[in-house]
């Protein structure tokens, strides 16, 4: 769904009614490449506004950060609120690709 609208506005700022799982995932999976990748990221990372961000998009930051050990991340004066992320008062389902185990998403009430 987002992807066309993406040659215009980060996936991670588009509005995010309608989405299906698969939706969430795809968003997911481009949060975690950018994550993983920091380095070659970094003015992306860097440029990141999470006031802009809805809250299961800043949940899946947060996610993918906390799973990856990278918490020096949330030291960046943009990602410092981050690390106050709550638990979504709903599960997001990002489609069932695995991940079953206990970890901080299943905390944050993301479920794949």
């Amino acid at each position: 769904m987002w992807v066309t609208t993406m040659q215009k506005l980060k996936p991670y700022y588009i509005e995010q009614d309608n989405w299906s799982s698969d939706d969430y995932y795809s968003l997911h999976r481009y949060l975690h490449r950018m994550v993983l990748h920091s380095e070659q990221k970094k003015d992306e990372i860097a440029d990141l506004d999470i006031d802009r961000m809805s809250e299961k998009t800043k949940v899946l930051l947060y996610c993918i950060i906390s799973y990856y050990h990278l918490e020096k991340l949330f030291e960046l004066a943009n990602l410092s609120g981050l690390a106050e992320c709550k638990p979504l008062s709903e599960p997001l389902v990002l489609s069932e690709h695995g991940l079953k185990e206990e970890n901080v998403y299943y905390r944050m009430n993301v479920m794949f």
